[in-house]
């Protein structure tokens, strides 16, 4: 025999149910109502005294949908509180009426207090999504989850998954067990169409939430007949996390986000490959892969998000469209840390090109803020030389947990072999042709990507830095370098506390005069540099690696340059005679390195290739100028542009007529030693070969503002 409220099985002769308290009907009059019985036997009416049981209200149970794959949820079964109250047979058990319901009353308060201290009192709120421990339920047990405001929700959908099944019920996708609710009664395991007893993930998703991630979760054992199940269970948000975000296996938020972020490259690498390139349609070099994966602070919280860049597919360059379906193959998104995960919060595609097929992505700055860009373009061709296009572009903008629209331009032209006419809003309203490359350009682009380049030519004309594709290859490995160097377990020897040392390394090499294969090489003495920490080289170890196994990439080149004479081009175009590496400040954990290359291909003289390179010596990693000097590289840009218009006054024989100023967001330019922070020119960038190149200081460290505009001097 069963209750006919909560369906919990009853023991013979039971007047009570244990789980729910429900008084059980007369066994011998179960098929009869009870106040048919007591017609029958000619008893009594009912005892004034005993109060007739009040009827459930209409709207009492659950608003529950059916989802797709689900059918509408059972009625549940009438109670005993629904029938008819029964008379007394006699007059003795009319006098033994008080008795009896104070007896009742009495064994109900006993189970509840017994269920309060057994079952933890589960019902009245101490359940919270996320935590480890089972929720007990039966086929009747009440479920009503509270949204992340403390209030029941009213309108969410319900699903229950086995994660560690295979199939359809391993995934709130396809699994058949799922309701759609509306109301704030609950629901129970009994709505759910055929569900068998099984441990599963209750998975709530809220369609009143705003975050990104309104998606709970709890792990519960479901048994039809479950003895250890409360009649309702009250799920709450935790209103503190179970593990401790901040601090979790002595790891920081950044050490767990910086490791989530190395296993996503993992992912998207094997998944599409390794960042490589490839030569493409006859003049193009073809980003491949996992093109792009670099750290940008899009929310300005002061820990950075992941912003990647994958190819899905080489298209063939023999159908048409194929720069079109190329384009669209390149995937952009951003990750970001949130609460011991990483969720994606963009993914639109950011991809630009121009008229002749070269192609990027670029993280845009404004104020300060950094933005990603879509543009939307469709074009008509109307014969007779007429077209119709016309052009969407937004501005997005982290903002809290995700990306919003920031503003937005749209523009369309139509063009006729005898006239032309165009349109153009922002942020909906009416603009001249004008305004809108105003508007454009007010969000310059700060990081660009190339993704399709010419094979001839991969030179880029925007501002800020840019990334040809053959260097996307080392981007993509910094980038996973300062993602192992951040997600490791700082130590107790941390980097304020140690001592840092750099080594010049000497190295005598045969270097070519570039001009004859019979003139005999002649030695040149190169360097490079080895670090120590507290006097140890093995605690800079890794990085030492690097750098020697760079030197020696050099001077193997150099060994095996051979000057072509033959006139058809196999032969290698330049060769590296000078090497030289000189640490010019420490700071810190923060190494400077000046490196001086010069370069020759035969004539009567080469050309340098003098660059800044900064270490943490910390982490042995590179780490970008901005970063290292904390100045941001627009303020960057804009000291060296000033220090540049100084040096021409004060060197009137040196002209500013070459190309210095569009070098000025390359962070490669830019050094520091105990004097300031400088700026690299190169040969023929500021007038003739004669002029030189030069080093000049862009800001004072020293105390002498008269430094800012002259030049400094650390080549050999």
């Amino acid at each position: 025999m069963f209750c006919a409220k909560c369906g919990n099985k009853l023991s013979d002769g039971a007047r009570f149910c244990v789980n729910c308290g429900a008084p059980v009907a007369d066994r011998d009059g179960a098929d009869v109502p009870v106040s048919a019985q007591g017609d029958a036997q000619g008893g009594d009416a009912p005892d004034a005294t005993v109060a007739a049981p009040v009827p459930v209200p209409a709207d009492a149970t659950s608003d529950v949908v059916a989802g797709p794959d689900t059918v509408s949820a059972e009625p549940e079964a009438a109670s005993a509180a629904d029938a008819p109250a029964a008379p007394a047979d006699t007059a003795a058990k009319k006098k033994k009426t008080p008795f009896i319901i104070a007896a009742a009353i009495l064994v109900i308060v006993i189970i509840g207090v017994a269920a309060f201290f057994l079952l933890g009192n589960k019902g009245t709120g101490d359940i919270e999504f996320g935590q480890d421990t089972e929720v007990e339920l039966a086929v009747t047990t009440v479920i009503k989850p509270r949204g992340k405001d403390g209030n029941l929700m009213n309108s969410y959908d319900a699903y229950l998954i086995n994660e560690k099944a295979k199939g359809d019920v391993s995934s709130i996708k396809t699994t058949p067990y799922h309701l759609t609710v509306k109301g704030d009664r609950g629901f129970k395991p009994s709505d759910f169409k055929d569900l068998p007893s099984n441990r599963y993930t209750l998975v709530i998703v809220d369609h009143d939430s705003d975050d990104a991630d309104s998606e709970q979760k709890i792990p519960v054992n479901y048994d039809k007949e479950n003895k250890k199940a409360p009649s309702e269970a009250i799920i709450a948000v935790p209103s503190k996390p179970h593990k401790a975000p901040a601090k979790e296996d002595g790891k920081t938020d950044e050490q767990k986000a910086y490791g989530l972020f190395l296993d996503k490259i993992k992912e998207l690498t094997d998944t599409y490959g390794a960042c490589g390139s490839t030569e493409w349609g006859g003049s193009y070099n073809l980003a491949t892969g996992l093109c792009v994966a670099d750290l940008v602070d899009f929310d300005g919280d002061g820990m950075n998000e992941l912003f990647v860049v994958y190819n899905t597919q080489v298209a063939n360059p023999n159908v048409d469209g194929w720069m079109d379906k190329q384009a669209q193959s390149f995937k952009s998104e951003v990750w970001a840390y949130r609460d011991g995960k990483i969720v994606k919060v963009f993914d639109e595609s950011n991809v630009e090109h121009d008229n002749g097929g070269v192609t990027w992505v670029s993280v845009h700055q404004k104020d300060g803020k950094f933005y990603l860009m879509t543009q939307d373009s469709s074009y008509t061709d109307l014969g007779d030389a007429g077209y119709n296009e016309t052009t969407d572009t937004v501005f997005y903008v982290m903002d809290g947990s995700e990306f919003k629209q920031d503003a937005s331009a749209h523009s369309d032209a139509n063009v006729s072999s005898d006239s032309s006419d165009s349109t153009c809003t922002i942020n909906g309203k009416d603009a001249t042709s004008d305004e809108l490359l105003n508007f454009q350009d007010s969000y310059p682009a700060y990081l660009s990507y190339g993704l399709i380049n010419y094979l001839q030519d991969a030179s880029f004309y925007g501002e800020g830095t840019y990334y040809p594709v053959n260097d996307l290859p080392s981007l993509v490995a910094k980038t996973t370098q300062a993602l192992e160097a951040g997600a490791a377990t700082k130590k107790d020897d941390t980097a304020k506390d140690a001592s840092y040392s750099a080594d010049i390394k000497t190295v005598s090499v045969p270097v070519p005069d570039a001009s004859s294969d019979v003139t005999p090489r002649v030695d040149t003495d190169w360097t490079y540099l080895q670090f120590s920490k507290d006097g140890k080289p093995d605690g800079c170890k890794d990085l030492n690696a690097k750098l020697k196994e760079s030197f020696d990439a050099d001077v193997d080149a150099t060994s095996s340059w051979r000057l072509d004479l033959s006139g058809n081009g196999n032969g290698a175009a330049e060769v590296l005679q000078s090497r030289y590496d000189t640490m010019v400040s420490l700071d810190s954990s923060i190494a400077c390195v000046f490196q001086e290359r010069y370069y020759t291909a035969g004539g009567p003289h080469g050309w340098n290739k003098n660059a800044v390179v900064y270490y943490d010596l910390s982490k042995g990693t590179e780490v970008d100028a901005d970063v290292a000097l904390g100045i941001d590289k627009d303020t960057l840009a804009g000291l060296a542009s000033d220090a540049i218009d100084a040096f021409v006054r004060a060197n009137p024989g040196i002209s500013d007529t070459g190309d210095v100023r569009d070098h000025l967001y390359e962070m490669d330019r830019y050094g520091r030693d105990k004097a300031g922070i400088f700026f690299i020119t190169r040969d023929y960038e500021m007038g003739t070969y004669a002029d030189g190149s030069h080093v000049i200081y862009i800001k004072a460290l020293n105390g002498d503002d008269g430094l800012v505009g002259t030049s400094g001097d650390f080549g050999n």
